[in-house]
């Protein structure tokens, strides 16, 4: 790859991070609103599902516009990774800036509600705790700091599984005519 390929790789796969990075943050502000409307539950869940399919539109238009629509499978690969890293960084930047200064407690209140039910305590002791245990963790977990560096670290590997399959699928190398 020369220079201006990758350059222009860059490029698409900045704006393209930006685009993604707007999906997941409605996906998260959906998440919050949930609890004042369950449906936007539903909606948070479909747009989070969608984002490996924005992906790889994304990298079909990068294919057919910037690349005359001949990509490899490494290079496909490199954009994806690429698109998901970009937005990884600035959606976990930008859930450390609601967790630090925006939040005041609204996901704590969240996550006690659900698991304050006879059904949220029967899932913590299905994973071993006890309500008193993870009421004793849940400020930890909700640092801005903590909740922004797991957030970043599942976007990533998430990503990266994602990226192999969408540069697969999307491989071109013949020019299709017509």
């Amino acid at each position: 790859m020369i220079y201006e390929e990758y350059k222009q790789l860059s490029a698409y796969a900045r704006y393209d991070g930006f685009y993604l990075s707007i999906l997941w943050v409605a996906s998260f502000a959906c998440t919050l609103g949930a609890s004042l409307l369950p449906l936007l539950g539903h909606f948070s869940t479909l747009l989070l599902f969608s984002s490996p399919f924005f992906v790889a539109y994304r990298l079909r238009l990068f294919r057919d516009e910037g690349r005359n629509g001949i990509i490899s499978y490494g290079r496909g690969l490199f954009y994806c990774l690429r698109v998901f890293f970009n937005a990884s960084v600035l959606f976990s930047l930008l859930q450390w800036l609601y967790m630090s200064y925006l939040d005041n407690g609204r996901i704590y209140r969240m996550m006690t509600t659900l698991f304050s039910s006879q059904e949220g305590r029967q899932a913590l002791t299905d994973f071993g705790l006890s309500y008193d245990q993870f009421q004793s963790t849940l400020p930890d977990i909700l640092q801005p700091t903590f909740f922004a560096s797991v957030s970043f670290i599942y976007s990533i590997i998430i990503g990266v599984f994602c990226s192999l399959i969408i540069a697969a699928v999307m491989t071109r190398t013949v020019k299709r005519v017509g």
